[in-house]
């Protein structure tokens, strides 16, 4: 028997002299694909709790999926929550609930397709194939958040006349609350929080990956936490892509000579295969772009030496600092206001420091090479072929007109999926 396929068991008796129906029984014959549940809520002040009967033990499901949307099919909120052992039921509270409608889904949450699917439809691919469970309308009435409950008149009898030490107590306490208030807010200020951000970008070559390892260490030191995009979502997990967007401060995509001959390639319905061979360059997609966009997160940065000329048109309304000319704005921009003065002290020791030095000498690198071998492009990636349907690019696959499938991350689908029955019957 191979894993991760859908088996309908039947037992049949012995025929009977003399019998004349069909004797046929089915027996064990529910999907855990089709799983449903019910779903329990309930609203306390600004929190929906959320309570729901895990799934039968013989599907060895290890997450659900629960997402908050609105009536418009709008997602509010989406967690994985894991399973239990010691309990069947499940919960999870959404905070900030403000009044409104809205409704609850719970489904399966496949973590890692490759090696345990349950969600796989008829066409054998993973995370679509399982059936959401859904709550009716959910309404909360009440004020608006921003709205402010209105107070009761204060009295208008005239309270007695306090002894004057109480007075003056009362005024050397409030002195002193406003000036502890005051050296909190003051250290606050001074306080630099580190942001957690996403980057994204092409392997254009050699020089131009150190350039970018370097633009991270020096992030890194201006407490500005860059993670690659492709180092987490390796697996083929849109999903934990998407959530990972959610819970980022910032997404910065490096735009590049690469990165703009791809764009145009997509806009003829073309793509290069060695892109899909190269996993940060392959996880960069007409849709993500999109998504990345529509986060309110992007900011765009480019080398010197990368073309401009049509940055405003591909990516509308997004900032764009070229390093590391614009590195300082780039670096105040991430935290914002409120910590001026810390600030300053990196932005006036950035131009003296190792790191500083360290990444404009490998941007300079990369400019020289690109300066002094003016067809590395078309040395790496050939040409551009033609792609079936662009709409099919979200799958993180592509099927060319040469027949074949190319994953991103270098080995063709059909490889993988042999690869994974290959195993699959060796376990059996």
């Amino acid at each position: 028997m191979r894993k991760n396929r859908i088996y309908l068991v039947h037992l049949y008796s012995l025929p009977e002299s003399g019998n004349n129906y069909l004797p046929a029984r089915k027996v064990d014959t529910f999907m855990c694909r089709e799983w449903t549940t019910p779903i329990d809520y309930r609203l306390k002040e600004d929190k929906l709790i959320v309570d729901f009967e895990q799934g039968p033990s013989k599907c060895n499901i290890k997450m659900y999926k629960v997402a908050l949307h609105y009536t418009n099919s709008t997602i509010l909120n989406m967690v994985a929550v894991n399973s239990s052992k010691t309990t069947s039921r499940l919960t999870h509270d959404f905070l900030g609930i403000c009044p409104g409608s809205y409704y609850i889904t719970v489904e399966i949450f496949d973590e890692n397709p490759f090696t345990n699917c349950i969600c796989i439809n008829l066409n054998e691919k993973c995370g679509e194939g399982c059936v959401r469970t859904r709550t009716n309308s959910i309404e909360k009435i009440g004020q608006s958040c921003l709205e402010v409950t209105t107070t009761t008149s204060p009295s208008t009898k005239e309270p007695p006349n306090p002894p004057k030490l109480t007075i003056f107590l009362a005024v050397v306490g409030a002195t002193v609350g406003l000036l502890l208030l005051g050296l909190t807010v003051y250290c606050l200020k001074r306080t630099l929080q580190e942001k957690r951000g996403l980057l994204f970008y092409t392997e254009d070559h050699s020089y131009h990956c150190e350039a970018i390892n370097q633009f991270i260490s020096f992030m890194d030191k201006n407490k500005c936490k860059l993670e690659v995009a492709a180092h987490l979502v390796k697996g083929d997990n849109p999903l934990k892509l998407s959530f990972e967007i959610q819970k980022s401060d910032f997404i910065i995509l490096v735009y590049s000579k690469a990165l703009h001959k791809r764009i145009q390639a997509w806009k003829s319905n073309q793509d290069y295969v060695n892109f899909l061979k190269e996993d940060n360059s392959a996880l960069l997609t007409t849709s993500i772009l999109k998504e990345l966009q529509a986060s309110n997160k992007l900011t765009i940065c480019m080398f010197p030496q990368a073309p401009n000329s049509s940055i405003s048109s591909e990516f509308p309304s997004v900032k764009c600092y070229t390093l590391t000319k614009e590195l300082n704005l780039l670096i105040q921009e991430i935290h914002g206001t409120g910590v001026d003065q810390e600030l300053a002290v990196l932005v006036r020791s950035n131009k003296l420091n190792h790191k500083f030095n360290s990444l404009t000498n490998t941007i300079k690198d990369a400019a020289n090479f690109e300066e002094t071998s003016p067809n590395w492009f078309e040395d790496k990636y050939i040409c551009p072929k033609k792609i079936e349907s662009l709409n099919e690019m979200p799958d993180y696959s592509e099927k060319f007109v040469d027949g074949g499938e190319h994953s991103i991350y270098s080995l063709p689908v059909s490889d993988i999926l042999e690869q994974i029955n290959a195993k699959n019957d060796s376990v059996a």
